[in-house]
């Protein structure tokens, strides 16, 4: 597969994942009043998934997973600490995130290991 393909199928694959991001960025600002620990959480999570992300596009793999495994021990965190109790909506869209995320991830995951 060339470069080009592999960015394309990347980028699309992350579309859902971002796009669900920035509806749940919105509703934390729009829906409730987030915990101030909850916060530094997000702030936390915002440069680990980033820079997944990118290494990811980058195909830096082993960055990409360190950085992920980091991710995703936060995210179980915010989870379970702080979201049982968020309105169902709002549950749906982090579930729906989950989702695209792993799809991403699988994307990923095929398009650098899978050789």
């Amino acid at each position: 597969m060339t470069v080009g393909a592999r960015l394309i199928w990347l980028a699309l694959a992350a579309l859902p994942y971002v796009a669900l991001v920035g509806v749940d960025t919105w509703m934390h600002e729009a829906a409730r009043k987030v915990p101030r620990l909850e916060k530094t959480i997000h702030w936390t999570l915002a440069p680990l998934v980033g820079g997944f992300l990118i290494t990811a596009f980058l195909a830096r793999s082993a960055i990409a997973a360190t950085l992920l495994a980091a991710a995703v021990v936060l995210l179980v965190i915010d989870e379970v600490g702080f979201h049982r109790p968020l309105a169902r909506s709002e549950r749906l869209v982090h579930a729906a995130a989950y989702v695209a995320l792993g799809g991403f991830v699988a994307t990923w995951a095929w398009m650098d290991f899978h050789a």
